[in-house]
């Protein structure tokens, strides 16, 4: 408790109880030495004395030793009320100049430190990026830490408007990555399409009316996914705007496979509904896709089904190379890639996206056996919230 106490409290008591220690042996003292004098003024044997004149003493002589001997009786009766008194006048003083000095020290000690507690909360304001008003009006040392304060504060102002600065550049590079790393993900298939078709009007084949239909509808979903993805950044500080739908889960990764089949083969069990918006899963999914692809997997599977707390999940496994176990938790953390060359955007936009529609993720991995690869399992939730319905 002592310790957390103001200074000007914590030196108060210890005066406090330097006072106390050295007034009270002090005032025992003087009431000791005054006791042992008037004691000593007070001499028994000059009483027998004059008791032993008296017979002898003519009438003048016989009135004054009556005289002395009242006197005396008079001054012994007396010698324990001045003790009394001058006692009590030692310990009023005593309280008197104790209260004064307290009083006094109160004051010299407010004077001391409320210019140290001024400075303590104009660093606590500047601290807080705001700004305080610092007056230079002590002199010495506390003087010159005054200064001293209020140079660091203007010389904190200009390093924080250059931060600032630096920040914002720095913001702009960072949405730049990642609208460069989600504008890849929906040319990645867009690129195959086209080199499928290239293939074969190489190869001298045709292409069919219905498979012309097939990889220009692939296109145009691609295409349509650009485009909200140029608006969605447009918007760049809001979250992504979720409207989820029941949906059947294996037509949206059946579609995904089919965009990226010439380089993964994607095998399927199960089938399920899920309630997620059909962009966003589309965008996780790509992502997922594509980060398997750059961890140099040739197959996924994926596994579809509800748990016994009654939610769908997805389990997408893959044949890469896997993340080790001490990185394992590192993925979540933007721009923080195990892949050379790697953005590191691809599992926190998934983490990202999949969260928006109420969801979760779990990732293990495997980096030796034949089981190597990484596995995700993403839940989702069977029922739309209610707040999305009303949303919705």
């Amino acid at each position: 408790m002592f310790k957390n106490l103001e200074l000007e409290w914590k030196i108060l008591i210890l005066a406090g109880v330097l006072l106390v220690a050295f007034a009270w042996p002090m005032q025992r003292l003087f009431v000791n030495r005054l006791t042992q004098t008037l004691e000593q003024s007070h001499n028994p044997k000059h009483e027998r004395i004059l008791r032993r004149l008296l017979p002898d003493a003519n009438d003048q002589e016989r009135q004054d030793i009556i005289a002395d001997l009242k006197r005396n009786r008079q001054w012994k009766a007396l010698i324990p009320i001045i003790i009394r008194e001058q006692r009590f006048a030692v310990i009023s003083f005593s309280i008197l100049l104790s209260l004064v000095l307290i009083l006094l020290s109160i004051w010299t000690l407010r004077r001391l430190t409320q210019p140290l507690k001024e400075l303590a909360r104009s660093v606590m304001l500047i601290g807080k990026g705001s700004f305080a008003e610092i007056k230079v009006s002590s002199g010495g040392a506390l003087g010159r830490l005054e200064k001293a304060v209020s140079q660091m504060q203007d010389e904190l102002a200009v390093l924080r408007k250059e931060a600032q600065l630096k920040g914002m550049e720095s913001a702009w590079q960072d949405i730049a990555r990642v609208m460069a790393h989600e504008i890849k993900n929906p040319l990645t298939p867009i690129r195959l399409t086209l080199d499928r078709m290239e293939e074969r009007t190489l190869e001298g084949m045709d292409i069919s009316a219905d498979n012309l239909k097939t990889f220009l509808a692939r296109i145009n979903n691609q295409v349509d996914a650009l485009e909200r993805l140029v608006n969605q950044f447009r918007s760049f500080s809001k979250d992504p705007d979720a409207k989820p739908k029941r949906l059947a889960a294996r037509p949206l990764i059946e579609e995904t496979a089919a965009t990226l089949a010439a380089k993964m083969e994607t095998a399927i069990d199960g089938d399920v509904d899920i309630c997620v918006d059909s962009y966003l899963m589309n965008q996780v999914l790509l992502n997922l896709w594509k980060n398997a692809l750059e961890a140099g997997a040739t197959r996924m599977a994926v596994t579809l089904a509800k748990n016994q707390d009654n939610e769908t999940w997805i389990r997408i496994k893959d044949n890469g190379s896997g993340i080790p176990a001490d990185e394992l938790d590192h993925v979540w953390l933007p721009y923080v890639s195990m892949k050379r060359g790697g953005t590191g955007l691809g599992l926190p936009v998934v983490k990202r996206l999949v969260e928006t529609m109420h969801g979760r993720v779990v990732l293990a991995s495997r980096t030796s056996g034949d089981d190597h690869g990484l596995t995700i399992l993403i839940t989702f939730p069977n029922e739309i919230p209610p707040e999305e319905v009303a949303h919705a």
